[in-house]
């Protein structure tokens, strides 16, 4: 190892002490006032300095507490209207500012999907400066879309090895540890995207299984749709397909490292919790009965299953396509079932209602009835949304204000975007790619697939260069992650509550994963 190498391990390792050296000395300030307050102000604000310590120490610990923040981030409200989640991006870009000045011989690491992550701002930049609608709403949605990237390249920096140097420029600067990657950071990062939609999954099916919901979302006995904090059950199905991929892939990952001899209590150990969160996540993916969220999860296992075959050995592959057969097999049967009238009343209509979905009609002069409301409805917004797209083709009525441009009264001898008497909209088009194009035009589109597609070679690089059996898992997770995410997106819109950290983080995963050493 070079001096220039020592050297930065040395000012890492004083940089690191110094926090600790402040914490104990600000304790016992601290502590008083901490004492006079209330026990839960207390207790936040003593939460709140420890995150905020810890992330001068290392910026991982930011992300951490930027992922963990998601499922509460509107369940505390803090000083100056602030979320929970809004507060941890501030301490997360205040973390990566003060660690890039203070070790500047490491230049940032931005990988290959941060150009087209900024392709995508400057999209929405452009649809936001030409609005017609509200400018203040354009800009919001465009910040909200910036945590993306940030949290991504975070997530870089944090998982950079010890006197790592970037390889590289511009789009080709990719992490390129010259040690490995701790491994503490990893478990940890892993831990808290499995940790977080694992909570909320809990509190879903506790949901589900006593009634606790409002009566729209009633699936007969007595029983909800599961929603937990996220609010609505389409979201909450999304936010279990960002996560359930990779707790399956890593389970494997689990039983595979055991029985190459693993130490059994390690193995067992890793094996239950990402064993114990997959059947959390799948479980409240099936009890919030989201449609889109099942066909969603469909793409993500497809895509796990041909992308972890040819990792396989040739023995091992035949009993891959063996189960990818039976897989097939079975969804064949329950869908066999399900016209048959043999599954459950509230399951059968649920898989049976997937094809309304996904036929297009005009919804104009048709008679609307309970059974069909849904149907209708939806195809309504997705009517709007492509008049939307009509009228201001190339940037869109601006981010954001699909909504505001639904409700609005046409002016005189202009034809509505909405088809009546639909007059209140849901928030978005009810597909994520026609809603892009609606609020920010071809221009956004084209970004956004550009993006979409960028991610999916990042995904085959890794898959293809994953060095050591957990990299590999993870390679394998994130992909599913993404094709849940992609397919999902036709029915919902899953960009938001600020579910991108869970996204941005499961991305920088990927650019990791392509370039690090075995773990």
């Amino acid at each position: 190892m070079g001096r220039t190498d020592v050297r930065a391990q040395q000012r890492s390792r004083s940089s690191g002490a110094t926090p600790l050296l402040l914490l104990l000395c600000c304790a016992p300030a601290l502590a008083i006032p901490l004492a006079l307050l209330p026990l839960p102000y207390a207790a936040g604000a003593a939460l709140a300095a420890a995150v905020a310590l810890l992330a001068l120490i290392h910026p991982i610990w930011a992300v951490y507490a930027a992922i963990l923040s998601v499922p509460v981030q509107d369940l505390v409200a803090l000083p100056g209207g602030l979320t929970v989640t809004q507060a941890a991006l501030l301490v997360a870009a205040a973390a990566l500012a003060m660690h890039t000045l203070a070790e500047p011989e490491r230049p940032l690491p931005l990988g290959r999907l941060f150009p087209p992550m900024a392709l995508l701002l400057l999209a929405l930049a452009a649809a936001t400066v030409f609005t017609p609608y509200s400018r203040a709403e354009a800009l919001r949605e465009t910040l909200r879309w910036a945590t993306v990237p940030l949290i991504y390249v975070l997530t870089l920096r944090s998982l950079q090895g010890t006197g790592d140097r970037g390889q590289g420029t511009g789009s080709e600067s990719v992490p390129c540890p010259l040690s490995p990657i701790p491994l503490w950071r990893l478990i940890g990062l892993l831990a808290c995207l499995l940790l977080a939609p694992a909570i909320d999954a809990a509190v879903g099916l506790v949901q589900f299984w006593y009634g606790i919901g409002p009566a729209s979302f009633g699936v007969g006995g007595g029983h909800v749709r599961a929603y937990g904090t996220i609010g609505q059950p389409n979201s909450f199905a999304g936010y279990m397909n960002q996560a359930w991929p990779l707790a399956v892939s890593l389970t494997l990952c689990a039983l595979i490292w055991l029985w190459r001899g693993a130490p059994r209590r390690r193995g067992l150990i890793a094996l239950a919790a990402a064993g114990g969160a997959a059947g959390l996540l799948l479980a409240a993916l099936l009890t919030s009965f989201s449609r889109g969220g099942w066909v969603g999860a469909l793409g993500g296992a497809a895509a796990m299953a041909l992308a972890s075959i040819p990792l396989l050995a040739p023995r091992l592959r035949r009993v891959a396509w063996r189960g990818v057969a039976l897989a097939a097999g079975g969804l064949a049967l329950t869908l066999a079932l399900g016209g048959g009238g043999l599954l459950p009343g509230a399951l059968a209509g649920r898989l049976g209602s997937i094809t309304s979905n996904l036929r297009i009609f005009d919804v104009r002069g048709v008679l609307i009835t309970p059974e069909n409301f849904a149907v209708v409805e939806r195809m309504a917004h997705i009517q709007a949304g492509w008049n939307m797209f009509v009228r201001h083709p190339i940037t869109g009525v601006g981010p954001g204000n699909y909504s505001i441009a639904f409700e609005r009264t046409p002016a005189a001898f202009e034809p509505p975007t909405t088809v009546r008497p639909w007059y209140a909209s849901r928030g978005h088009a009810h597909n994520y790619y026609l809603n892009m194009a609606a609020e920010a035009g071809a221009l956004g589109a084209a970004a956004y697939l550009l993006l979409l597609g960028a991610v999916g070679l990042q995904a085959a690089r890794a898959i293809r260069h994953a060095r050591g059996l957990l990299w590999r898992g993870v390679a394998v997770g994130c992909a599913g992650v993404t094709a849940a995410l992609a397919v999902h997106n036709l029915f919902e819109n899953l960009h938001v509550l600020n579910m991108g950290l869970q996204l941005g983080t499961t991305w920088a995963l990927l650019v990791v994963a392509e370039t690090s050493s075995s773990a």
